[in-house]
């Protein structure tokens, strides 16, 4: 065969440069991976729920939306990635949030009562309130540890609990809800999605679908304000916005949906290259929501170090404040900002609540606990560091799903190689950053990693216990940014990528290629979670 002269063009390069042609190719190649899993699935597990074509048919049309949907975000809106991150956080939240049951989030149960009591206009925590006949039925059709106590031993299918429910909801048998829930404001999304159901007249089940999709919006439209703001480490940070764990969590009804965006905000915010007063808004408003969500947000303070002087420094008298009384005011507002909002939620609480049970287990004795600490330091630093090697800092431990009764193993495996991939990735800026970045980094997932694991000792661990209990993943998130910033610094300097020359840009920017491959690693991962709660639990 002839190679084409100069001057001429292959004409199967120039077929590929048409973009047309590229999508159509991914779009046979989504369609073969629908017909190999469905086969997969019956010669695996024996499925057999439907027909070959029914089935084949079903996963192809899911698996044509979730693609349709990446189209025509590719090809009808502006490119820019924090719009773009935006939208792939909420089509892979989707089909997070089809693939998870029914209440199956961590203390989903919970959570969607707080919601759904919002939603439906009542502002106070009552002991003994009374949800309609539809809540009850849904909570008493889906279980917590549903994996764990009726799948595992044989006992029901996950479909099973969906015709329970609708048997429940028809006699109105179901016994009664309750949760022990205080809080609203991170309810508050959840809520809207509630009332909006409720004013359609759908029931619980639609409810609960309609409260995830609200929380899983807001979180998307908290990851896209952090993106436009940060101006470094965008490749992590699209990597842990879009990892399966954030994702389970933002598409379910959960408080972590508003507490992880928040999070995100408040990084974006201190990575921003200036620093206006909407930022510094923006900077202050996310960490009091997180802090008034979770206190051990506090460990997020030291990012504030990283922060550029504004354009026109604030002056005392006639002194020009500088940067580090720049930083110290601004930390001082932000920690202003969240007392007092964690003060006035906590007043509210305690003048509208009837509940008195704060913990379900009388063994946790919060303030005990912490005397206990005060009193016994060198052993709760021997307890502290066998928790976490025993939990191997969390990091391996990415594909607990469920009430924590749900583990997927491909999930655990792989997720830390596709984080340290955008550490990778993030290797030339590492390398130039400064030593007072990598101060910041270590000091900030040190403090977010004790003040996590010491609060769950105050909090779900027994009094006197020599381990700590309750420690997830996804408390530790905003954690795992700091040290894969450190691998990022300490990946660069090993390569001496500090001394490469400034070259031309890349066409593909390593923020898109790592937000491209975290979403497609995310809808796997989706995918993997509906095999094992539908189809078959892995071997």
């Amino acid at each position: 065969m002839e190679s084409p002269q100069k001057g001429q063009v292959n004409p199967l390069l120039a077929l590929w440069g048409c973009s047309g042609v590229r999508w159509a190719l991914g779009y046979m190649l989504v369609l073969a991976c629908g017909v190999g899993l469905v086969y997969y699935w019956r010669v695996a597990y024996g499925f057999s729920m439907l027909s070959p074509a029914a089935a084949t048919a079903a996963v192809c049309l899911a698996f044509s939306g979730v693609y349709g949907a990446v189209f025509l975000c590719a090809k009808f809106l502006p490119q820019k990635l924090w719009l773009k991150v935006m939208c792939l956080v909420v089509i892979a939240g989707v089909c997070f949030a089809a693939a998870n049951p029914p209440l199956q989030a961590p203390d989903e149960t919970g959570h969607f009562l707080r919601a759904y009591s919002l939603g439906s206009g009542h502002f106070t925590f009552e002991a003994g309130e009374d949800f309609p006949a539809d809540v009850d039925a849904l909570c008493e059709a889906f279980p917590g540890f549903y994996n764990r106590e009726l799948i595992e031993p044989g006992l029901a299918t996950m479909a099973d609990g969906f015709t329970r429910y609708e048997q429940l909801k028809a006699s109105g048998a179901a016994a009664p809800a309750s949760t022990l829930v205080q809080q609203f404001l991170g309810y508050i999304p959840q809520a809207l999605g509630v009332a909006a159901g409720r004013l359609a007249g759908a029931d619980a089940l639609a409810c609960m679908y309609l409260a995830r999709l609200a929380n899983l919006l807001c979180y998307a439209a908290l990851c896209g304000m952090a993106l436009y703001m940060a101006g470094r480490f965008l490749p992590i940070l699209a990597a842990l916005m879009l990892c399966p764990v954030s994702l389970f969590m933002a598409a379910s009804c959960s408080s972590d949906g508003l507490f992880l965006g928040a999070i995100w905000l408040v990084v974006g915010a201190c990575l921003s290259p200036v620093a206006t007063p909407k930022r510094t808004a923006a900077l202050a408003a996310g960490f009091a929501a997180a802090f008034a969500i979770k206190v051990t947000a506090v460990g997020l303070l030291p990012l504030l170090w990283l922060r550029p002087a504004p354009p026109k420094p604030l002056r005392l008298g006639r002194r020009a404040l500088r940067p580090w009384q720049h930083t110290a005011l601004t930390a001082a507002g932000c920690l202003a900002a969240a007392l007092v909002l964690y003060e006035v939620l906590s007043l509210y609480s305690a003048r509208f609540s009837t509940i008195t049970a704060l913990y379900p287990d009388p063994a946790i004795q919060p303030l005990a606990q912490l005397v206990f600490i005060l009193q016994n330091i060198p052993r709760y630093a021997a307890v502290l560091c066998y928790s976490m090697y025993r939990d191997k800092w969390n990091l391996f431990s990415m594909g607990g799903f469920g009430w924590m009764d749900m583990t997927v193993s491909f999930v655990s495996y792989f997720s830390p190689l596709v984080l340290l991939f955008s550490a990778g990735l993030s290797a030339l800026e590492g390398a130039r950053e400064t030593l007072r970045t990598g101060v910041v980094m270590a000091l900030t997932a040190l403090l977010l990693y004790g003040g996590t694991y010491t609060g769950m000792y105050l909090t779900s661990t027994p009094y006197q216990l020599p381990e700590i209990n309750g420690v997830q993943t996804r408390y530790l998130l905003a954690a795992f940014f700091a040290v894969l910033v450190l691998a990022a610094m300490a990946l660069g300097r090993t390569m001496a990528l500090q001394n490469l020359r400034p070259g031309p840009p890349q066409k593909t920017p390593p923020a898109w290629r790592m937000a491209h491959l975290a979403f497609v690693y995310g809808v796997i991962c989706a995918v993997f979670l509906f095999q094992n709660y539908y189809i078959g639990i892995e071997g």
